[in-house]
């Protein structure tokens, strides 16, 4: 028996910061995807590939907790289009879809709950995991509030060279994130109206607040750009290395930045 599952990853952050104190975030998922294939394996002993350790070590906790471990040998093939350590939260992405993948092949009900638990056991997770745009305490997973339905635009992508791990990113940072409380209410305003240049304005501020944590060099001459080029505003990864220029609509753009790959995206209304 094989099952498998796509799942997309997020766009960075619309916004990252402190919300009545908690670490916080909001993330949309863009047209970038995985694909989990969960089988039974046929080897006992099977080298397990260091850049899906996460992937397996998630696999064994679950079963694990459904009390299946040892009763069934599983493999997983993982197939991805999603940058990695860029801050396209590529890993909550692979999660996303072997959870999804092991509900099916178990027959068992899909548990949010069970979810969230087992894959901050793992690493801070993105919203991502949410049907719905949703403000969310990544780091513990004690909170979240939902605020609405995704909203589709386009990101004109900056994606540097190097790449960030978020677990090591979030151990070192010293910077503590900035408050957004403020900016928060602007973003339930811009969910419930519909208002992507309100969006935009939300996370071109908190690229901005966050600078001293995760610093861009490109920052001010992507902005430039946006305003350039009738960009509603910028979108970044709080802990990885690309900036976007959001747009309503697609622009006929041939702006290079060096050392930086450039591509277009789009968000989605929904994930699954």
């Amino acid at each position: 028996m094989r099952v498998n599952f796509y799942y997309p990853g997020s766009i960075g952050e619309v916004l990252q910061g402190k919300v009545n104190g908690r670490d916080m975030l909001v993330s949309f998922p863009v047209n970038l995807y995985t694909c989990v294939e969960v089988f039974k394996e046929k080897f006992e002993e099977k080298e397990i590939e260091k850049e899906n350790i996460k992937s397996y070590t998630f696999l064994n906790n679950i079963l694990r907790r459904w009390k299946l471990e040892g009763k069934e040998k599983l493999g997983l093939k993982i197939t991805s289009q999603i940058p990695k350590g860029k801050g396209f939260a590529s890993s909550t992405a692979d999660l996303c879809a072997l959870y999804h993948c092991l509900v099916r092949y178990f027959n068992r009900k899909f548990d949010i709950k069970e979810l969230i638990e087992e894959a901050i056991r793992i690493e801070p997770t993105d919203s991502i995991v949410f049907n719905k745009a949703t403000l969310f305490d990544y780091k513990c997973g004690q909170y979240f509030e939902i605020l609405g339905d995704y909203m589709e635009f386009y990101v004109y992508v900056f994606e540097g060279l190097e790449e960030v791990d978020t677990i090591k990113f979030n151990l070192s940072v010293k910077e503590p994130l900035a408050e957004v409380d403020d900016l928060f209410q602007l973003l339930k305003n811009s969910i419930k109206n519909k208002d992507i240049k309100l969006l935009a304005q939300v996370s071109t501020e908190s690229i901005k607040r966050n600078q001293k944590r995760l610093y861009y060099p490109i920052l001010d001459e992507v902005i430039s750009i946006m305003r350039k080029t009738g960009g509603l505003g910028v979108i970044g990864g709080h802990s990885g290395n690309f900036l976007g220029i959001i747009y309503d609509s697609k622009v006929d753009l041939n702006i290079r930045l060096e050392g930086y790959k450039r591509y277009w995206v789009k968000t989605l209304s929904m994930i699954y």
